[in-house]
């Protein structure tokens, strides 16, 4: 999405160049707090140098898994209700919304985050290292709801412009 904002000599709007893309990607670096931007930056840094991919990703997820302890949802009985404690949730931590809709013909349930904080390193610049904390997050949150089996996975899925999809289903992949 463009959004025009200015006007040339004629009078006629300019598209400027700020996309959505680029506004999340500010908004997400400025969700960070200065005092911790670098501290994080550092320890991502140091874990990349100490553990290899998988090593990194199931800690993320741990992390992820204890964030959901310590910000513990209550029993949701809709969707609707369950997407609405999970934003209130996120914003108490500054860390975007969640949308999320079922996918019944794949029994997947697929959540659309937007504006995780992101915390690049020299060898992530895009901060991809959230998407397995988000992974172990929504875990913990949807594991702990009342009829739901804790060992399904939540897994990053795809980009989807400025935001990351994720899936909660019991499928391989």
């Amino acid at each position: 999405m463009v959004y025009a904002v200015a006007t040339d000599s004629w009078g006629s709007l300019v598209p400027d160049q700020i996309t959505e893309q680029n506004a999340l990607t500010y908004f997400a670096r400025r969700g960070v707090a200065a005092q911790w931007r670098t501290f994080l930056r550092a320890m991502m840094e140091t874990l990349e140098s100490h553990l290899d991919a998988p090593g990194r990703e199931g800690m993320m997820r741990l992390v992820g898994a204890r964030m959901a302890a310590l910000m513990p949802l209550p029993a949701c009985a809709t969707l609707g209700e369950l997407e609405a404690r999970i934003n209130d949730a996120l914003a108490t931590v500054d860390w975007g919304y969640v949308q999320m809709s079922l996918d019944l013909g794949n029994r997947t349930m697929v959540l659309r985050h937007v504006a995780a904080p992101l915390v690049g390193t020299h060898a992530d610049l895009n901060g991809s290292w959230i998407g397995s904390v988000l992974e172990g997050l929504y875990a913990g949150w949807l594991g702990s709801q009342p009829g739901a089996e804790p060992s399904v996975p939540v897994r990053k899925w795809s980009p989807d412009g400025a935001a990351l999809l994720l899936r909660y289903a019991n499928i391989p992949g």
